[in-house]
């Protein structure tokens, strides 16, 4: 019988376990690091598999995942905690945890997460140890999220960032592309070495490769002196290229060089430069189908997409709005000085609702221009600016309440100039109630919906008495 070690400082973690596994599994307990270890040291060799909580009091559960790596490196270890957060995940999984799973667990998760725990136990007893790379320091910049998507980029961060493979990242504009390669570099063996980061979409096509490689004095017209380029500056370091779908294809010919042998020639050399560089590069568009458009080489796309990773849009993990949103505002408060608390309930809903087409880059935004004009300790939803427009759905439903007042409109005595206006303040109120009903009651988004001022949206809701509320 396969034996499961559960330490967690919360009893009623290990009692689920106990009774989810008991059937099929000798399950051991322990409720802190130190008791953990006397479960270790005479049990240690009968383990299969470790389910270990991050937080617990005395010594950590990343303190002792490092002691329990030194006993043994084949014993898969699962990190559990109910805080989520970017760097413990990435340190975990450099460390050599498996996997890490945020509570409450959840039961088929976690049949799923012991199958392959299994599998991996049974290939680990079968070959050696390796070692593992020293924690790295907390940097200021950090990835924020608490979804499973970000949990999961996170994961695969921390198993390439002990290699020197190539990375490639992709994902929309704005999600996040360069803070991935820094926490890359940031948790790798290059850590105390230089990171440089080039945009090539934002360089001219005949500058990219002066740029990348460096040209002599007099390469070419312009050149007036001899220039190093960014290979040569960031040896031994990590190079960023970032929008590489862009880079010129001569210039590619130049890079999948550097890829197979290091080394490269200053425009206007004929002396090769040996460099030793990690290359981690990201696009927004898709490279294999650049391939097949002949825009992208495809012996440089094999060479580069070694590990690749995909960062989602944010309209599609929505349960990170809400602390990227808190992020953001504590960054935003040191700029500004202001006392601001927190958001209002409505202004988080809008946030939340959105569908931001710019991704993190734009609720970024978002954020610290509301905190620049909010006029109190809380962020209301008429200090924010987004787009709101209604989609064509709601088009259809304004057409058809338009239709409608028509249809029940009735000539009166008074002829067809008093049906006429009378129409018209029929659709006029509507519209006005559609338009705040869509922005939930923010006059300032409402009014530019419709196209008119804030003051005139007032004293038309006085006019039709309607209440923003």
């Amino acid at each position: 019988m396969n034996t499961l070690l559960i330490i967690d400082d919360e009893q009623s973690v290990r009692y689920s376990f106990k009774r989810m596994f008991e059937d099929e599994f000798r399950v051991l307990t322990a409720e802190d690091s130190i008791s953990a270890l006397t479960v270790l040291e005479t049990s240690f060799i009968g383990i299969d598999i470790i389910f270990l909580d991050v937080k617990m009091p005395g010594m950590s559960g990343l303190e002792l995942l490092k002691k329990i790596k030194e006993m043994s490196c084949n014993i898969p270890v699962i990190m559990m905690t109910a805080f989520g957060d970017s760097d413990t995940a990435i340190e975990a999984m450099k460390e050599g945890a498996i996997d890490y799973l945020t509570k409450p667990l959840d039961g088929n998760q976690l049949r799923e997460v012991v199958d392959k725990a299994l599998t991996t136990s049974n290939l680990r007893k079968e070959s050696s140890c390796y070692t593992m790379m020293e924690a790295c320091p907390d940097k200021e910049e950090t990835l924020v999220g608490k979804s499973q998507a970000i949990l999961d980029v996170c994961k695969m961060i921390g198993q390439v960032a002990v290699t020197d493979l190539p990375v490639v990242i992709a994902g929309e504009s704005g999600v996040g592309k360069e803070l991935v390669a820094r926490a890359i570099f940031n948790h790798s063996k290059r850590k105390d070495n230089v990171f440089i980061a080039v945009n090539c979409a934002a360089l001219p096509e005949g500058v990219v490769e002066s740029e990348l490689f460096g040209c002599e004095k007099g390469a070419f017209t312009g050149a007036d002196k001899k220039r190093i380029g960014r290979f040569e500056q960031c040896n031994n370091g990590t190079i960023f290229l970032d929008e590489i779908g862009d880079m010129p294809l001569a210039t590619q010919a130049k890079l999948l060089r550097v890829l197979q042998d290091g080394g490269f020639e200053r425009i206007g050399s004929n002396e090769t430069i040996k460099t030793d560089v990690r290359i981690i590069c990201a696009s927004n568009k898709n490279l294999h189908e650049e391939v097949s458009k002949d825009k992208f080489r495809e012996d440089l796309y094999h060479r580069l997409n070694v590990f690749s990773l995909y960062i989602p849009p944010l309209r599609d993990r929505k349960e990170d709005v809400q602390v990227l949103s808190e992020y953001f505002l504590k960054k935003a408060i040191k700029e500004t000085g202001k006392p601001i608390k927190g958001f209002s309930q409505d202004a988080m809903n809008m946030l939340i609702s959105n569908k931001w087409t710019g991704n993190v880059r734009e609720l970024e935004n978002v954020i610290r221009r509301a905190s620049v004009i909010a006029g109190g300790e809380i962020i209301g939803s008429s200090d924010l600016f987004l787009n709101t427009e209604p989609c064509a759905k709601e088009f259809e439903e304004l057409n058809e309440i338009i239709e409608n007042i028509f249809e029940r409109s009735v000539v009166s005595k008074k002829g067809t100039d008093h049906y006429y206006h009378t129409f018209l303040s029929n659709v006029e109120k509507c519209l006005i109630e559609k338009a705040l009903a869509l922005t939930k009651g923010n006059q300032v988004k409402a009014s530019s919906m419709l196209g008119i001022t804030r003051v005139t949206l007032r004293k038309k809701m006085q006019e039709y008495k309607i209440n923003s509320a």
